[in-house]
């Protein structure tokens, strides 16, 4: 018996296509079908079968039903996001990265529902210092996390986590995520009120709380971001945009590694390799944190620092030259709870045993299945131990 074919619209199914960036061969790729058969659907001389409907509406994340609408619908571009990145270098983006832009307007949605209108440090940003360094000893004071403290941690991770536990309290959203592209180290999608940051949990420990301020960055100056790893995609920027994307890695460095600080550091001993290491332990960033503040102060030339920059690409990324993946990560439940975290996976938690939300719409906040929230709140609770 021939498979019943389904008479989809081919000008939505190209629209939902470009949506993600995908060029028509990716997106057979994708569905596993062959390039001119897909070819076929998109001009409509061919139709894919129901079960291979199943399989389109899986790859774009979009129903069924809508690929029989007679118009594709108007859905906001996240061009209109990322304002401070030109549209050659969006287009480049790849589905998983928008994906991830789509991910954070359902958090948003999300922290909406469970903490109503709750103003974020960004409603007041006409009470920022407007220098760096000023801004950077701001932001230090309201996180109560002294550049000592910062320093005795000596551990990248736990670093990492405490400032996302400051940023929450400030109303900064901080989420995790496989982006499954080692391009983009994480971005931020600008809000008054829920402002969230995604980081990719592919990079490395020192690197993700880079990214954090990097964003955060983003966010004091009101716009969405992300934070593409090689600086080719500058060429492709206006002064104005150039000037944003170093700005943000400016305040980043300064913040993490502030400057006095720093100077008392390399006094006590000459600079060489080791030392650098050791300095990069000590701040918990990367040695090219290390290098770029060298470099500011002139200890190291800019041919001594763009000869290291593919040693800084492949430090960048966790799990490549030999690092162990992250304790736990095997365990699905305790890798969903890292990309969640532990305030707003217990706080969804609080809504649902308090009957305010049920279990499905639970579920939803936390990415999760059904069937699977049982084994999601033993794993929370178990951490909380």
């Amino acid at each position: 018996m021939a498979e019943v074919l389904t008479g989809v619209n081919g000008d939505i199914l190209k629209w939902a296509r470009e949506f993600y960036n995908m060029s028509p061969r990716e997106a057979a790729e994708a569905i596993d079908v062959e390039y001119e058969k897909y070819c076929n659907w998109e001009n409509g001389t061919d139709f894919p079968t129901y079960a291979k409907l199943r399989k389109i509406s899986s790859v774009f994340h979009k129903p069924s039903a809508l690929f029989f609408f007679p118009e594709p619908p108007t859905l906001p571009s996240i061009k209109g996001d990322l304002r401070t990145l030109p549209d050659v270098v969006v287009d480049s983006l790849s589905k998983n990265v928008i994906l991830q832009f789509e991910k954070a307007k359902v958090y948003q949605l999300n922290l909406q529902e469970l903490y109503g209108e709750k103003p974020s440090i960004l409603s007041n940003r006409s009470a920022f210092p407007n220098g760096i360094e000023e801004l950077c000893a701001y932001f230090r004071s309201l996180m109560a996390f002294p550049i000592k403290a910062q320093k005795s941690r000596k551990d990248p991770k736990v670093v990492f986590e405490i400032f996302r536990e400051r940023f929450y309290e400030l109303g900064v959203y901080v989420f995790k995520d496989s982006f499954k592209d080692n391009n983009v180290s994480g971005l931020c999608l600008n809000d008054e009120y829920y402002p969230v940051i995604i980081i990719n949990n592919s990079m490395s420990f020192t690197r993700q709380t880079f990214t954090l301020f990097h964003e955060l960055y983003h966010l004091i100056s009101n716009t969405s971001g992300a934070e593409i790893i090689r600086d080719d995609f500058y060429m492709y920027l206006n002064n104005q945009q150039k000037n944003d994307e170093k700005s943000c890695d400016v305040f980043a460095n300064a913040f993490l590694v502030p400057i006095d600080d720093f100077k008392e550091e390399i006094a006590k001993m000459p600079i060489d390799e080791e030392r650098i290491s050791d300095l990069a332990k000590l701040y918990s960033v990367s040695k090219e944190v290390i290098m770029y503040k060298l470099l500011m102060l002139g200890k190291i030339s800019h041919r001594d620092y763009d000869a290291l920059k593919e040693t800084f690409y492949g430090d960048a990324i966790r799990g490549g030259s030999g690092k162990k993946q992250e304790k736990g990560g095997g365990n699905h439940y305790y890798t969903k709870l890292s990309y969640l975290g532990q305030r707003y996976t217990g706080d969804v938690f609080r809504e649902y045993f308090s009957g305010r939300i049920d279990n499905a719409r639970a579920s939803q906040m936390l990415n999760s299945k059904i069937d699977h929230l049982p084994k999601l709140e033993s794993a929370f609770f178990r951490g909380l131990k």
